[in-house]
Parts: structure tokens; C-alpha cells; sequence
């Protein structure tokens, strides 16, 4: 009987056990304007990011909804870059990390209460003033770029950005399956584990999954242990699946 889904664990101090189930790649692509939209078409929200307004708080996530949306509008990267550095005050990696490397928020996510970058809520910076426009789209570059329609769409291309690794694994602790995404980066670590430990051919050797915080964000955490707190039996496994 197939075992039941359930979120991943969350940060502890103590380690989950885990086998890997299955890793599928995924590529990630972001939409970008044949042409470059010009500030006359922008939506009130990015005007608010050029014109400065509520001063210098923020200026993080302003410089990344920014870079971000300048990316999908066209901008090559040095005319971006010219504006991006007259209108904030942020760090530059900021805007490479951003500029045609991440989507631009949507509306939705820049509505949001935020602690802080690189959570992209914006709703304390009254950044958000809508107009009619507004109303009929749901990011910032569909009223820049006028998609009001799917067939609209074609105004720009689908540009690859990054490779990423849909990782199932399964958790021994409660015998519920939990998905991640990993970077090609983590997957391959996560592969070395995993040949390590099959290398030992131990049943006390076993895989553990935790998080582990970094830059302000939680990034999935492997180890490869040696215990019996977690005698495997590997062909429960299969029994649950």
C-alpha cells in the first residue's frame, strides 16, 4: 500500500532519517520581453521603487523586485543596471542575483506583510498604489508588458534559468514520504552520501535530512551517520511503497 505524502520536517535539533525515493529534474524558465518596455508603461508599484518613495527602508527588497522586473521587461543588462543603481541604494549582488535570473514577484506575494529580504512582501513600504490597470493583471510585468491575454504571451520567449532537483524522500521517523528542491549543486552532494553509504554496506549507516540557515534562508541539510538508534531494515521499504 502506497505511504502517505506530508511536508518536510521542520528545523530541529535533532536529525531525520531518510532514504531517497526518486529525483526528477526540473528546469526552470522565466518569460522576457522581445522588447524593452519602456518607464512610461511601468506600473505604479516599480514607479514608486524609482521615485524613492517612503525614503531608504526596504531598499533590499526593492532593489530585487526591481532588478527582477527590469529582467522580464526587456532591459539589457547594462541600460538596467543604470537605472537599478540611480534608484536604490542596495548591494549589487542584489541586482545579479536577480536581473534575468528570478521571476518578479506577484502581485499577490508583494501585498504581504514581510520581515525582510529575501521575502519580497512589500506591504509596509506603501509601495502598492493600484490604478484600473491593476485590477486586470496579477504581476507587475503583465501591466508593463500588456499581457492581458495567453495569446499575448508571444511578445516575448521563454529564457532557461537554472536547473532544479524535485527530490522524494522517505521518513523513517513517521513512514510518510516528503518532497524537496535542490539545486544540481545539493543533489550532487546528496549522490555522494549516497555512494558512501553504500560503499560501507552497514545497516548503521544511515542518511539523515535537517535544514540549516544560511544568508537568512533555510537550505536542506544531508549527513551520513553512524547509529543504531535507526536499525533500517530496507525491505520495509518496499513493503510500504
Amino acid at each position: 500500500m502506497p505511504s502517505s505524502r506530508s511536508h518536510p520536517p521542520a528545523r530541529s535539533e535533532e536529525e531525520t532519517p531518510v532514504s531517497v525515493l526518486a529525483v526528477e529534474e526540473q528546469e526552470e524558465k522565466i518569460w522576457v520581453s522581445s522588447e524593452a518596455v519602456s518607464v512610461s508603461r511601468f506600473p505604479p508599484c516599480i514607479k514608486s521603487i524609482i521615485s524613492g518613495v517612503e525614503g531608504k527602508k526596504g531598499m533590499h527588497r526593492r532593489g530585487a523586485i526591481l532588478a527582477a522586473f527590469l529582467g522580464q521587461c526587456g532591459w539589457s543588462h547594462e541600460e538596467a543596471g543604470i537605472l537599478w543603481q540611480s534608484a536604490v541604494s542596495a548591494e549589487e549582488r542584489i541586482f545579479r542575483k536577480w536581473f534575468r535570473r528570478m521571476n518578479c514577484p506577484r502581485c499577490e506575494t508583494m501585498k504581504k506583510q514581510s520581515r525582510g529580504y529575501p521575502d519580497l512582501g512589500v506591504a509596509d513600504l506603501m509601495l502598492c498604489r493600484p490604478d484600473e490597470v491593476c485590477q486586470r493583471i496579477k504581476s507587475p510585468v503583465e501591466y508593463a508588458a500588456q499581457l492581458f491575454s495567453q495569446e499575448e504571451q508571444s511578445k516575448g520567449r521563454q529564457e532557461h534559468i537554472r536547473t532544479t532537483f524535485l527530490v522524494r524522500l522517505f521518513n523513517w521517523k513517521t513512514g510518510k514520504e516528503f518532497d524537496i528542491d535542490l539545486t544540481e549543486a545539493e543533489k550532487e552532494e546528496l549522490e555522494s552520501l549516497k555512494k558512501k553509504q553504500m560503499e560501507r554496506n552497514s545497516p548503521n549507516a544511515i542518511l539523515t535530512f535537517n535544514w540549516s540557515k544560511s544568508r537568512g534562508r533555510l537550505r536542506p541539510r544531508f549527513r551520513l551517520m553512524e547509529t543504531e538508534k535507526y536499525p533500517l531494515r530496507r525491505r520495509i521499504l518496499s513493503e510500504l511503497l
